[in-house]
């Protein structure tokens, strides 16, 4: 199967590769820095950021995060009154949760817009690429990577990076979509979670498992857990998908039509009757949602 930007036009085709052994999936593709700079910059839609509209997610009861899937977020996993450090924080907003909640938060962002939102909200954060090097030895006691590790070309080298920042016995909590779930399946390259060129590497289970072991981590537990709101997002991804090299008028800045506004409007009707959390729930408990959480021990 092949892949293209079907979010934001970025152009090019890519082949996407599967392990036979553990069913890892790999974009093949090797950019250059300048070209990985060159889309993160160009068309990831960070620079237009309303710093003022910034605002952290709150706690929520039991029922809520449950039926709307909220755990899929790593920052829902981490307790309070600890150390953390959010690697790929994007825009800071978990920074500011886990702040409220007694923890000396950190966050490190590659793209260089965190700073307008760190120094408008006094965040604790560094913009550049992650490296234990930034950080004393043993500092955290947990690490999340929430939606990142799938961005990384090189897996292995961010978890051995994590491994040498947190406290003995500390834990890496990693939020990422699952290719052996129904979207996959049942959408093909329309999926909306393939996300190419952004997304380079699709864990399984096997597979997250080989590499904890080749890095020093213990899979503690695994928890398949999708939000809600992706179900919506997957209804509309299928009906404003773009031709290879345009960007979606419904992740970018394209004109809708108007079938597809009508579209949008009923998807977003159905969305009030609840089936979109029925659906996620019930493939979570089938073990075949869209993301999940891997929570791992440093050995």
């Amino acid at each position: 199967m092949t892949l293209f930007d079907d979010r934001y036009g970025y152009p090019g085709e890519y082949a996407l590769l599967k392990c036979v052994s553990c069913g890892h999936h790999r974009l093949a593709t090797e950019m250059n820095g300048d070209e990985i700079g060159d889309l993160y910059t160009n068309y990831y839609p960070r620079s237009s950021f309303d710093v003022e509209a910034w605002s952290p997610p709150r706690e929520e009861g039991r029922l809520r995060v449950w039926w709307s899937g909220l755990k899929a977020s790593a920052f829902r996993w981490v307790p309070r009154d600890v150390t953390i450090l959010d690697v790929g924080c994007g825009f800071g907003e978990a920074l500011g949760y886990h702040r409220a909640r007694g923890c000396d938060a950190h966050g490190i962002e590659a793209d260089r817009n965190i700073l307008r939102v760190a120094q408008r909200h006094g965040l604790n954060v560094t913009a550049g690429l992650f490296e234990a090097a930034c950080y004393a030895p043993q500092k955290f006691d947990i690490v999340t990577l929430d939606q990142v590790i799938e961005h990384a070309s090189d897996p292995a080298a961010l978890l051995r990076n994590v491994h040498q920042v947190l406290k003995p016995g500390g834990q890496a909590i990693v939020s990422t979509p699952n290719p052996n779930g129904w979207g996959a399946k049942l959408f093909g390259r329309r999926w909306i979670h393939w996300h190419a060129p952004y997304h380079l590497n699709y864990f399984t289970r096997h597979s997250m498992k080989r590499l904890a072991a080749k890095v020093g981590f213990d899979v503690e537990f695994v928890r398949v857990v999708t939000n809600s709101a992706w179900i919506e997002y997957q209804w509309a991804h299928l009906v404003t998908f773009p031709r290879q090299g345009h960007a979606s008028p419904f992740w970018g800045s394209e004109k809708l039509s108007l079938p597809q506004r009508m579209a949008l409007k009923m998807f977003r009707l159905i969305g009030y009757t609840g089936v979109n959390h029925l659906i996620a729930r019930l493939a979570d408990a089938f073990g075949v949602g869209d993301n999940v959480v891997y929570v791992l021990r440093k050995s």
